[in-house]
């Protein structure tokens, strides 16, 4: 026990060992890969519950960086700025910036949003919150996400071109 009590804690220098980073069609790094850049907002859709749909959303673009962090500036339409702000989300003269890193789970074809500063696992609290995971579709350099409530309904579809 005193020879125990003697040794001090010392951080472990072992690296552990790691193989190869899956790489090509049909990987993780793959998606990242492709949303690797800068997109254009082409068109979004808002399908909020008991309303008609919202067609010409939004404007905008998104950037997504060598780490997975994804910055987005939109620009919401005059009914799509009531909506967020009915649900929570803050659009000043209907402009939200948002910056945050990105969790993409290639089994359900779905990208989360972790904003900074935000928990990292709450429920979402409306349809168009960004907590919200979008499920994607690819063609070409066209990318569609859609986001869907908790039964699979559609709540949102935005497409975006990469520049």
């Amino acid at each position: 026990m005193a020879l125990a009590a003697g040794c001090s804690a010392a951080p472990i220098d072992k690296p552990l060992p790691m193989g190869p980073v899956d790489t090509g069609p049909g990987t993780l790094e793959e998606a990242r890969n492709y949303l690797h850049g800068a997109w254009t907002l082409v068109s979004m859709e808002i399908f909020p519950p008991n309303q008609p749909s919202i067609r010409a959303a939004a404007t905008g673009t998104m950037v997504y960086d060598d780490y997975s962090n994804m910055t987005v500036d939109v620009q919401l339409s005059q009914e799509t700025t009531k909506l967020a702000e009915q649900n929570g989300i803050p659009a000043p003269d209907g402009l939200i910036h948002t910056t945050g890193r990105t969790v993409i789970d290639f089994n359900s074809k779905s990208i989360s949003y972790v904003l900074d500063g935000q928990e990292s696992f709450r429920p979402p609290k409306g349809p168009l919150d960004l907590n919200r995971p979008r499920y994607w579709d690819v063609k070409g350099n066209l990318l569609t996400l859609r986001t869907k409530d908790e039964t699979g309904r559609v709540l949102s579809v935005s497409v975006w071109q990469k520049k």
